[in-house]
């Protein structure tokens, strides 16, 4: 997990552009890319990068991080005029009640953890509130570890210093990798933009005999929370839960498992008809044939130097337009990892099953999808067919007919190889860019945040940011 450095110098207010592109790709015109702004613009790490959009001001968005600087927590940073300035990262831009640090190393933080993470973000239906969980935990014993709620009622500018709710708490004898004991991992969150429903989704690791699925919903605005156990026996790795829902309110629950050992080797849906209060029994409702593995080392499985990332995790959106959950995955089938859509019928059945072309000279993986409420599709991932499979680049993909066609671009100006970059580790660095990356959609456009580069190198990964415009 991180550990605490001073950062290493200042940070200016503002983001910064760097590149625009418009480009076409298939049919159905020409897709425009906004200039790519730095949102963090510190000189230490940030990863994992969620982006929300305000819905009733479509200008305010929030994203956050892994903040590799004093805090060692969870950083945030908001913007109220489309993502072209964004609040400064250091020395404020952490979420207060999570750790005893700030970014100010004179300054005592507002919590009580040693450190923050797995950063996830989303707004109430009428943009008064914006939710923001983050993994707390600690690294000497007990190794406690809880998923605690902010929650911020002017776009992200101010966020709770006290009082935070605490969705789910573990105490053991194990360490913050999940060794023994109980570890939460990867938690996301989804509110429901029709009746504002909050569902959080996290997988319980057991030591190494059990990864329950856990989600807890909450109906009154986050204050208090129904626990609901998904998976039973003793199934191990679960993992990358998430949750979209419909127009009637209905919940869906996607999730991946290693068939007891292994990376995410079958796909499974759920689904809750009444606020999440009970969900039905997992459906299986695809199989991989070589998901991409970056983490642990031992299991790297593409070329080129090793490093963490992503991979492949089901990204689910539903397409109300077309009545689809669907589910945007990486699998290697040939010689390069590609993305490939699964759509499902509201009962969970597959309807078809299709890839984003190209990528026919590189691997593409770590792919996130959004719904826009007029059912447009938008996906984003690594993609490294620009530079003959050696450096990543984001490509950002739309399709128009729930998934069956797509139209494609190129977001970032150049690559960079991720071997080469990463986190603070002892007196080196691991090379880490963040386990996933963010998008979310307006009828206009999508937003989406990743995980760029910056000297110095090799530590400085930032909060990238930009716009595509189908």
């Amino acid at each position: 997990m991180k550990q605490a450095l001073l950062a290493l110098a200042a940070l200016a207010v503002f983001g910064t552009t760097a590149w625009s592109a418009t480009a076409t790709a298939g049919t159905g015109g020409r897709i425009a890319v906004s200039p790519v702004v730095d949102v963090s613009r510190d000189r230490l790490s940030q990863n994992e990068t969620p982006i929300a959009i305000n819905p009733a001001n479509p200008a305010n968005m929030i994203t956050g991080a892994n903040d590799w600087n004093n805090n060692d927590g969870c950083a945030v940073n908001t913007t109220f005029d489309g993502g072209k300035t964004w609040t400064p990262t250091l020395p404020n831009g952490f979420l207060p009640g999570i750790t005893s640090f700030t970014n100010d190393p004179n300054v005592a933080g507002t919590g009580s953890y040693d450190a923050g993470g797995d950063p996830t973000i989303a707004f109430s239906p009428d943009g008064t509130t914006a939710y923001y969980v983050c993994q707390a935990f600690d690294f000497t014993s007990p190794f406690d570890i809880a998923l605690l709620v902010n929650r911020s009622h002017d776009g992200g500018k101010t966020w709770q210093s006290s009082g935070l709710v605490q969705v789910s708490t573990f105490n053991g004898n194990g360490t913050t990798t999940g060794s023994n004991g109980k570890f939460a991992d990867h938690e996301n969150i989804w509110v429901d933009p029709t009746n504002g429903n909050v569902y959080v989704t996290w997988a319980e690791f057991s030591g190494n005999t059990h990864s329950p699925v856990y989600v807890a919903a909450s109906h009154d605005g986050g204050e208090t929370w129904a626990l609901s156990k998904v998976t039973a026996g003793t199934v191990r790795n679960n993992q990358d839960q998430r949750i979209v829902t419909d127009a009637s309110g209905n919940a869906y629950l996607v999730f991946d498992n290693g068939v007891q050992g292994g990376k995410g080797t079958v796909l499974y849906a759920s689904k809750s008809t009444d606020g999440g209060y009970t969900w039905s029994k997992p459906v299986q409702f695809a199989s991989l044939t070589n998901p991409v593995c970056l983490f642990p080392t031992d299991c790297f499985n593409i070329s080129g130097g090793a490093f963490r990332a992503g991979g492949s995790y089901p990204a689910p959106a539903f397409d109300s337009a077309h009545d689809r959950l669907d589910v945007l995955i990486a699998d290697i089938r040939g010689p390069y990892a590609q993305m490939f859509l699964y759509s499902l019928k509201p009962d969970l059945s597959l309807d078809f099953t299709t890839t984003i072309p190209g990528g026919a000279f590189g691997d593409r993986f770590m792919g996130e999808l959004s719904a826009a409420p007029n059912g447009r599709l938008d996906a984003s991932f690594w993609d490294r067919s620009y530079s003959g499979n050696q450096l990543v680049d984001l490509t950002y993909a739309t399709s128009a007919d729930g998934g069956h066609t797509w139209r494609q671009t190129r977001v970032t100006p150049t690559g960079y190889d991720p071997s080469q970059w990463g986190v603070p580790a002892g007196s080196g660095f691991r090379p880490f860019i963040g386990d996933y990356n963010g998008i979310a959609s307006t009828n206009a456009l999508a937003a989406m945040t990743w995980t760029g580069i910056a000297d110095p190198q090799p530590y400085n990964l930032e909060i990238d940011f930009a716009t595509a415009t189908p």
